[in-house]
Order: structure tokens, then sequence, then C-alpha cells
């Protein structure tokens, strides 16, 4: 039994190219040594140029992937903002002749006239109001002026972001956003002009070609105060408390330079209006988000970007209004398909992209006065167009010297009821707050305060 282990064991060492003289004897035969698995590398995208990813990347040393209300100059002038102002619309105005008699809304003021100058009043008051009050300012203002167009406002909106197969909840914010109004309310009057878009339903977003589609129900004018955006911003940062709970003075100084670079360079260029009027325009295209815990999560429930919708140009507003010169300031951005597709996938530009500004978005803004108040409803209306607020002539003068007559009560009724009926199922509306119920009800009696 040695000799034949032995014999064994010396042929198969000398298979092996070893001597039996130098290899000790074992029983067992030698267990190869296990490769390490080698890992497959990770594909590396290589992003588009002038995609939003390669912006990110060019710029890697700068905080760019922020929410609106954080973005600077910087911001506008990557994604291509282009701003142009227009001549302001201050014409018609009533001419006033020597040796005039004062008209009678001069001498005995209808209803419509009070409300309107104490809401314009309201509005252009110096010191910095509760945003729900010059809400409600705003509103009485475009309800008198408008009420088919205006007669459903939405406070203190909260729009979506959608971002590379991501939403990001409540990214952008505004005091008040108007949608189109519905088909019943477009049947009053036949000059309202839609705007051809493409909702996505639900999460699986449709890439197949549809037919024009009413822009009934979705976002087509947003309002913010110059004041609340500055008031916002300076108040963006928490002030941690020093040991003891005591006031940290060098953290809120720290804080406030921070919030200073927040501010634009020029005040009608803001590029938190570039990121409302984005805000504004995906939600013609992407259902609104489940309601969770996170303030991001996916558009679809597969990995990865989702097929693009059917994104079309769009025309959209935005109102605020300058203190100091008593003007409103009216915005229209002109958000292409090119500028929607950027965001939808990140990784990617058009064909030909050489320059941001061609994929951007344009924004005009013109100026319109307030004072007097005949006129302002014609003035407004042609800054804001007549896909907004309807049909009307704007060379003829609306002077308020009645005040529109009621219907008679039984029929009044019906249709308040009606209304309020219709409303309680919109699953979009948002009810007004507590506080306009108290605002209302000091406006009906002697001015108090800060009220006129």
């Amino acid at each position: 039994m040695a000799t034949s282990g032995s014999s064994t064991s010396s042929s198969f060492l000398s298979r092996n190219g070893s001597s039996p003289d130098s290899t000790p004897c074992t029983s067992q035969a030698p267990v190869a040594a296990a490769t390490p698995r080698k890992r497959r590398p990770h594909r590396i995208y290589r992003p588009a140029k002038n995609s939003l990813y390669d912006i990110l990347h060019q710029h890697s040393g700068t905080s760019l992937f922020v929410r609106p209300i954080c973005w600077t100059d910087q911001h506008a002038r990557l994604l291509g903002a282009r701003w142009e102002e227009l001549p302001p619309c201050d014409t018609p105005q009533p001419v006033v002749s020597p040796g005039t008699p004062p008209s009678r809304g001069h001498l005995s003021p209808s209803n419509t006239i009070i409300t309107l100058s104490n809401a314009l009043t309201q509005i252009l008051l110096p010191d910095s109001m509760h945003p729900i009050l010059s809400s409600n300012a705003v509103k009485t203002v475009l309800m008198t002026l408008w009420p088919e167009a205006f007669s459903k406002p939405h406070y203190l909106p909260e729009l979506h972001l959608c971002f590379g197969g991501r939403v990001y909840r409540d990214a952008v914010r505004a005091q008040m956003m108007w949608n189109f109004p519905s088909e019943e309310y477009k049947s009053s009057y036949s000059s309202f002009k839609s705007v051809s878009t493409r909702p996505a339903e639900s999460f699986n977003i449709s890439t197949q070609s549809s037919p024009t589609h009413s822009s009934a129900n979705l976002p087509m004018i947003c309002y913010i105060g110059k004041s609340q955006l500055a008031s916002v911003r300076s108040n963006l940062f928490r002030v941690a408390s020093g040991p003891g709970r005591s006031w940290n003075e060098p953290v809120y100084r720290l804080q406030q330079l921070r919030a200073r670079f927040l501010v634009p360079s020029n005040s009608d260029h803001d590029a938190h209006f570039v990121g409302i009027f984005l805000g504004m325009a995906q939600k013609y295209f992407y259902p609104s988000p489940p309601m969770t815990g996170r303030r991001d999560s996916r558009l679809s429930p597969g990995q990865g970007i989702p097929p693009c919708p059917n994104f079309r140009d769009l025309k959209l507003r935005i109102l605020t209004h300058d203190t100091d010169t008593s003007e409103f300031i009216v915005y229209t951005g002109y958000v292409t398909k090119d500028f929607l597709e950027k965001f939808h996938d990140p990784f990617k530009a058009p064909p030909d992209d050489d320059d941001a500004e061609v994929t951007g978005i344009k924004i005009e803004y013109t100026r319109v006065p307030i004072w007097p108040i005949l006129g302002l409803r014609e003035r407004l209306g042609k800054a804001l167009g007549q896909d907004v607020v309807g049909a009307f002539n704007p060379d003829e003068i609306e002077t308020w010297e009645k005040d529109p007559e009621k219907q008679s009560g039984g029929k009044r009724k019906r249709e308040v009821l009606s209304e309020v009926i219709n409303s309680s199922f919109e699953d979009d509306s948002d009810d007004e707050p507590n506080l306009v119920s108290k605002k209302r009800c000091l406006s009906e009696g002697t001015p108090v305060g800060v009220v006129m």
C-alpha cells in the first residue's frame, strides 16, 4: 500500500513538473486559488452639450440645484431667460379740458368706484401687509374689472417642479393663481382662445399624438407682490440660538448676507418669475404627485426617466405691482417645447443648441399706471390680452357711474347655491382663508386702521 501510494504521488508530481524530493506527499489534491470576480464598471453617461446636467457640471462649484426662491441672476442667464420691456399701457385716460364740469363719478361715486379705490389704495400701502390682505385687495380689483375671468382664485398655490424623472413637491409658491375658466364660463363670453396642450394622465405619461385640447382649469395667471418676495428672501434662512438660548448675532449677520445674494440686480428681472412660469407650464403636462411624507418622488413607478409628454409652446402671465411708481406690471412668459424637454431629460439638449437663449424662455413685461381709475380696465386689459380677460373695446372707457343691476332674489339664490355645490366637488379648489371673512367685515363698516 505504501509503495503504491508513493508511486502514485511521484507520477502526479512528475506530471506537474515537481520533484518528489522537493515537494512533500499529500493525500489530497491541491485546490486552485479562487480568482476575484470582476465587477462590471458603471456606465458613464456623458450629458449633451448645453443640457442641464452639462450646465451643472460646468459650474460644479456653484450651488445651482436649489428651489426657485433661491435662484439668482445666474440661474436666469444659464437657463436662457430673455427679458424684454414693452412700452407701457398708459392709454386710455380721461381727458379733462379746462372749464369742463366734473363727471358724475367724481361728484357721486358709485359703490363700484369706491370699492376699486379702497382696494387699489390698500395694494399701494408702503408698509408690507399680510399676504392674505394684499391678495384680497388684488382679487377685489380683478373680480370687479372682469368677474368671469377671475371668479375662482386659488390662494397660496404651491407648484411642483419635474426634473429628470423626479417631481419636487411645492417647489414654487405664489400668492394667488387663476386657471383658465371651464367650458360653462367660456360659453358666456366666446372670445377665449384656448392654449393647445395635452396634460398627462396618471403616472403613465402618454406619448401618443392627440388632438388639440382646451386649457380649461389649467394655470392662466399668477400674482405675487415684489414686497412679498423681498420679505420671503429676508426671512428665508433660520438663525440658530446661541449659548443659553441667546441671540446669535454672528449667525444672523451671515444669514442676512446670504439673503442679500438672492436679491436680483434688476427687480423687474427676478429669476423667481422664471421658476413660476416653469411650474405653471409643467402643470399642463404632468399629473399631481401622490401625497407622501417626502418632498420629492419618482414621476413613474419604473426606474429612470419616463417617456416624454407631448409638450407644446405655452403663453402664460404673472401679475405684480410696483409700490414706488403706482403701477401694475404684467409679465408674459413664452415657455417653449424645447425648454420643457430640457427639464424632463436633463441629459439631453435640442439639436444645434449652441446658445442657451435659443431654447430658453422669453419674458415680456409692460407697466400699467394704476391711476386714474377711469381707464384702468382698458389699460390692464390690453396688457393681459383678450385671451385672458375676454373681448372688450380698449378705446371705450368704463365709467362705472351706475352699479351693476342685481338679479331677483330667488334666481340669485339658486345661482349661488348651484355654484357652491359645484365648487365643493372640485379637487383643485382652495378654500379662502378665515382671515378673509374678518377683512370683509371691516370693509363693510367704517374704515379701521390699515384696512383703508
